[in-house]
């Protein structure tokens, strides 16, 4: 135990350190200043930012650059085959949309990204699914193939962009439909993660300051928000630490061995605190609560708050990550034919109005929900530390319950005639 004791301690130095040389010099560093803490970055904001990026016609004025280095750093499948080099050597002629309509299948849905490019007699189309928070929705990507398929495209290739996970669930896409689509070159699973390179290279590329600026922010937003990464400095100077002798690997092994059991050990507390709380302090005649799909570390697990007065759907408090990570809070119903007897403008509009300054998306089994912060859980001890200290519960119960008392008072949960 001592060794991993005198690791710790050395750890906590250097952060201490570090932070007190960050507060010395922060008007000259601004260490906390991103500019996409300003910047909507939902789903579709994200989306018309690597819209823009992609688009040889986009305002960035590097013409083809930005999109040929994309194709040759995130899509090498493409770039080895030999069916779509005319498309790579004709990148100017590329047309770039967000939110295309699926025209030519009967699928009703919007592609987040689509690009598309005419060489010839020859048609190109790329659908890049854009899932950097929501979970996948019912047969989705199954419908963006029929439509790829149904536009009659002489080659095709569909991009599921997320971060956490390397398959897209089988409530999108099935198995073998899937495997079928990889052995044709017609599908890539892409993480944000793999964008940092690309991006790296539009930097050395690019010849206008204000644009390589705004990819060093893009790059330290996708580090912050999908990687964990909150400083550079402060987490390599712990890898030198961690790496300095024998003794300080082995601790750091022991430790890192330890974490996913201490994180365990918090949930049961943050889940018996969440009972206590909840048989104290909250009204058991409006909702119910529901723990029964929490505890496990899967993917999606919940806590809810069923309604007895409203059987169409709950408020939802779900990990959208494995391992307790991504929480996503919100009004979540029980099937996507549930819509038809709902409101759902009224529900997304009403949490956009009444919880000012959270960002509400939607979705076809989300209403109207939003990123519970913290949001990494992962990789930042903040959640872990406000469970220790009994606050988290109440955190959690606090703005499930005012998600209710909104939707409540404006009538939302009133079906549609």
């Amino acid at each position: 135990m001592e060794k991993p004791q005198k690791l710790l301690s050395e750890v906590i130095k250097i952060i201490d350190a570090l932070k007190t040389a960050q507060s010395l010099y922060v008007r000259q560093l601004a260490p906390e200043f991103n500019i996409f803490d300003y910047i909507n970055t939902d789903e579709l904001g994200l989306s018309r930012i690597l819209a823009e990026l992609l688009n040889p016609q986009g305002t960035h004025g590097q013409h083809a650059e930005f999109l040929r280095s994309f194709i040759k750093h995130c899509l090498p499948s493409i770039v080895e085959d030999d069916n779509w080099h005319p498309f790579i050597e004709y990148l100017e002629g590329t047309n770039v949309i967000v939110e295309e309509t699926t025209w030519a299948s009967d699928t009703r849905r919007r592609m987040d990204i689509y690009i598309e490019c005419i060489v010839d007699d020859k048609s190109y189309g790329i659908c890049i699914e854009n899932k950097p928070y929501a979970s996948d929705e019912f047969e989705q990507l199954k419908d963006y193939a029929i439509e790829l398929e149904s536009r009659k495209l002489t080659h095709w290739h569909l991009i599921y962009l997320n971060e956490h996970s390397d398959t897209p669930s089988e409530h999108s896409i099935k198995a073998d439909k899937l495997d079928a689509f990889i052995k044709e070159n017609k599908f890539s699973v892409l993480k944000f993660s793999d964008l940092i390179d690309w991006l790296k290279t539009c930097q050395v590329q690019c010849q206008n300051h204000s644009v390589t600026e705004f990819l060093t922010q893009l790059i330290k937003f996708i580090q912050k928000q999908f990687m964990g990464i909150e400083s550079m400095n402060t987490d390599n100077a712990v890898l030198e630490m961690m790496q300095k002798n024998e003794d300080y690997i082995e601790a750091s092994i022991q430790i890192s061995s330890n974490i996913e059991r201490m994180k365990n050990e918090l949930m049961k507390k943050l889940i018996q605190n969440i009972k206590v709380e909840f048989s104290r302090n909250y009204d058991k005649n409006s909702y119910l609560l529901d723990i029964s799909n929490v505890g496990e570390g899967k993917n999606y697990e919940q806590i809810n708050f069923t309604i007895p007065s409203f059987d169409e759907g709950y408020i939802c408090f779900e990990f959208q990550g494995a391992g307790f990570d991504k929480p996503y809070i919100g009004i979540k119903i029980n099937s996507d034919k549930t819509t038809n007897k709902l409101d759902i403008e009224k529900i997304k509009n009403t949490l956009k109005t009444e919880l000012n300054g959270k960002r509400i998306s939607s979705s076809s089994l989300w209403p109207a929900g939003y990123c519970f912060e913290p949001q990494n859980w992962k990789n930042f001890s903040e959640a872990w530390v406000l469970i220790d200290k009994d606050e988290m519960a109440n955190k959690i119960l606090e703005e499930m319950d005012n998600i209710f008392k909104v939707l409540d008072k404006n009538n939302c949960f009133d079906l549609l005639l």
